[in-house]
């Protein structure tokens, strides 16, 4: 318990109520005062620091995702996704895929996009995400707080990938640097849309610096990147109807002929003439009851014959002697007739 000292006062009591305050309320001094607000404050700072508190909260849904959930993914070959950051909405579904930067520009490398639709009973409640459509003064805010510092000029060409129409602005950077800017709103016709069907929207930017590319590199980019998510809510198709066929399909008197470049070069097949062995005849002498094989002029070993058989001489065939069928030899060779 803390005592504080009293300071009485000799003030002649003034009524009853200030005779009853002077007599039983205490007036302390400054110090008392200083040492006793330190304590408050000292005793707060201590049930603050036990109290538990609620725990850290990412704003408006951000979290980190691996890439393989990516909504949007660049073409073969890079730039390289280096981290997917995806926030949800009522509305829609936005996801910034981080791309490699390695250029002396400030600003990191993305591709951005934004599924605009209906998300479902779950979100409700949340935060929803603005929508605005694609207009100058909207590009040109985006382009000087990606690119401070750098003049980026728009072009003027009118240009569609996969897609649809996109636009761009191509820039330099620091030092070698060359920056690029796109982009894209994927929405089906007015005349195509309705309550039911062909609804929802699309937009993609692209941000790339990359040090000494050149326009067409990065260009080739907006180009070559894929959308691999959608919603699965009925009547969402921001690709709108497909288109019709061509009239002169299946019918007669219309031959289609393939492009050059759509057929592979005539490849010359080199045919490998068989190995032909020349025969020479074999000149055989017999030699005690042997035959000796002669080579022949070219210098061709003949093969080794696995049994030689001894071609007969007039001597023997005049000395040989058939026998009868009646006749049988003896034991010891000789013949009994």
């Amino acid at each position: 318990m803390i005592r504080f000292p009293l300071i009485r006062q000799n003030t002649p009591s003034r009524g009853f109520f200030a005779g009853f305050f002077h007599r039983h309320v205490p007036v302390l001094s400054m110090p008392s005062l200083r040492r006793a607000a330190t304590l408050a404050v000292m005793s707060a700072s201590v049930v603050a620091c036990g109290a538990p508190r609620d725990g850290v909260r990412l704003t408006e849904g951000a979290t980190t995702v691996p890439s393989e959930e990516a909504m949007a993914l660049p073409p073969p070959g890079g730039p390289a996704v280096v981290s997917v950051v995806s926030r949800t909405f009522t509305n829609a579904d936005e996801q910034d895929i981080l791309l490699f930067t390695s250029a002396s520009t400030p600003g990191q490398n993305f591709l951005r996009i934004k599924l605009f639709g209906p998300m479902g009973i779950d979100r409700d409640g949340g935060k929803s995400l603005g929508y605005a459509t694609l207009r100058e003064s909207t590009i040109g805010q985006e382009m000087r707080a990606q690119f401070p510092g750098v003049g980026m000029k728009r072009s003027d060409l009118f240009l569609q990938n996969d897609y649809g129409p996109f636009g761009y602005a191509f820039g330099r950077g620091r030092q070698n640097d060359s920056c690029f800017y796109g982009w894209q709103q994927i929405r089906s016709n007015e005349q195509e849309r309705s309550a039911f069907q062909n609804g929802g929207t699309i937009q993609v930017r692209l941000r790339l610096c990359e040090q000494g590319a050149s326009e067409e590199k990065l260009l080739s980019v907006m180009y070559g990147y894929t959308i691999r998510a959608g919603i699965s809510k009925p009547g969402w198709n921001p690709y709108g109807a497909p288109p019709s066929v061509d009239d002169g399909l299946g019918r007669t008197s219309n031959p289609i002929r393939p492009l050059p470049q759509d057929l592979e070069p005539a490849r010359v097949t080199h045919v490998s003439r068989p190995i032909v062995t020349k025969v020479v005849p074999v000149r055989a002498t017999q030699v005690e009851n042997s035959t000796q094989l002669v080579p022949s002029p070219d210098g061709v070993q003949n093969p080794q014959a696995a049994e030689t058989i001894p071609l007969p001489v007039t001597s023997d065939m005049n000395t040989v002697v058939v026998p009868s069928p009646s006749c049988v030899a003896n034991s010891d060779g000789t013949p009994p007739c």
